[in-house]
């Protein structure tokens, strides 16, 4: 799948296309890489699964794919996530 648009954050990268559903879908890359233990895989999961919900009605038809790209320090994730979901949609608005 070749995504049209990128946007980088402090801690994720989100790609992103337009669909023809109406409505927004997400996937996640949350490699061993980064979050060597389960636990730490399923969180990040967990995190953004969580910020896309709460998201997902201020977003357009678009097929997002999450990828952490950093392990993450110190601050607020979701912020930077939620930041970073939006940027992607209205940078792929624009495409």
């Amino acid at each position: 799948m070749t995504y049209r648009c990128a946007v980088r954050s402090r801690y994720f990268q989100v790609m992103s296309k337009p669909n023809e559903l109406g409505h927004a879908r997400l996937g996640m890359i949350v490699s061993k890489r980064l979050f060597a233990r389960a636990v730490d895989r399923n969180r990040m999961r967990r995190l953004i699964r969580e910020t896309f919900r709460l998201s997902a009605n201020a977003l357009p038809a678009l097929d997002l794919v999450v990828r952490p790209s950093s392990q993450p320090g110190e601050g607020s994730l979701a912020e930077d996530l939620r930041v970073a979901l939006v940027s992607a949609a209205a940078k792929c608005g624009k495409c």
